[in-house]
């Protein structure tokens, strides 16, 4: 039988609306989004019913890991349970949580300290990044090569799936960069992000993140997880809270291989997908990667009865 991963999706797939029809329809998903109102005191009804309150890092985050953990949260009610688990970037926080590793309420928390950190960095050193379609990893990573020796930093960001990679730096640097692309007749689209994620740029105001992580609860997770880090399963060891101090600055800061992530879950007998949170891009890559894999996503109401009836069928 194959096994199935969940995976939990990332800053960017946020959408004005996002969580409405489920925050409606399922009880274990409105607890989620009202107890995280409460724990923060926000209104997350409010900050995800407009693009503009999204539009910014700090609350983006908050709202994508609300829709994600209310989704699994019903998922888990319907006794839905996965062989693994993984996210992309923000959604790696996601696993943390929905495998036990956290408290919901420790997630929330340093997701919100998470997102204002990167916030703050956005502002001290604004980046840019662009999405490259079409070329080897190899090709990738010699023009971000090239272009750091002569006009400033820039690497590659987030490896995708195959020929699709991000790429992101100093908003010089990466224009640069994106121009070399195109000269080679290779598409590269400027994100609609606020800053440099996953580089360097990163670094900047992450003392008060390092030390809350070292005051955390980390506990064993019950579900095997995949690193953005190694693209491998997290090796956790013994003390786990000085491991995940130093790894999560740390990812904040390095590519995603979330391409890898996928092949080696295919590796472990993984052979079934679930997209949880808003938008699918994640499946996308899953298709991309794993053309063997049976995938579906989950961001709404009828996408969950859908992905319901999809997972009775393969016993999950």
């Amino acid at each position: 039988m194959k096994k199935t991963a969940f995976l939990f999706t990332g800053q960017g797939a946020q959408y004005a609306g996002m969580g409405q029809s489920l925050y409606e329809k399922y009880d274990a998903f409105k607890n989620v989004f009202e107890k995280a109102g409460e724990h923060l005191k926000i209104n997350l009804a409010h900050i995800c019913a407009g693009e503009k309150e999204l539009s910014k890092t700090d609350n983006a985050q908050i709202a994508i890991f609300a829709v994600s953990y209310g989704i699994y949260r019903v998922l888990e009610e319907r006794g839905m349970r996965p062989d693994c688990m993984a996210g992309f970037s923000l959604g790696e926080m996601s696993s943390f949580a929905a495998s036990g590793m956290l408290s919901f309420e420790d997630t929330l928390d340093l997701i919100a300290i998470r997102g204002k950190t990167m916030q703050k960095a956005c502002e001290h050193t604004p980046g840019a990044m662009y999405g490259i379609i079409g070329a080897q990893d190899s090709l990738v990573e010699e023009v971000c090569e090239q272009v750091s020796k002569t006009h400033g930093y820039v690497i590659p960001a987030n490896y995708n799936c195959p020929k699709q990679i991000a790429i992101s730096g100093e908003a010089a640097a990466a224009e640069k960069a994106a121009k070399i692309f195109g000269e080679k007749k290779i598409r590269a689209t400027k994100l609609n992000v606020a800053g440099a994620y996953h580089s360097k740029l990163m670094q900047y105001g992450q003392g008060e993140l390092t030390d809350f992580l070292k005051s955390l609860d980390f506990r064993p997770p019950k579900t095997k997880l995949y690193s953005n880090l190694t693209g491998k399963e997290f090796e956790l060891g013994e003390d786990m809270r000085s491991f995940m101090a130093d790894y999560i600055p740390k990812q904040m800061t390095s590519p995603v291989k979330f391409k890898n992530e996928i092949e080696n879950m295919a590796l472990d007998g993984c052979g079934i997908f679930i997209e949880i949170g808003a938008g699918r891009v994640l499946s996308g890559f899953v298709k991309k990667t794993c053309e063997t894999a049976e995938f579906a996503n989950i961001q709404d109401a009828e996408s969950l009865e859908s992905a319901l009836e999809f997972l009775d069928g393969t016993k999950i």
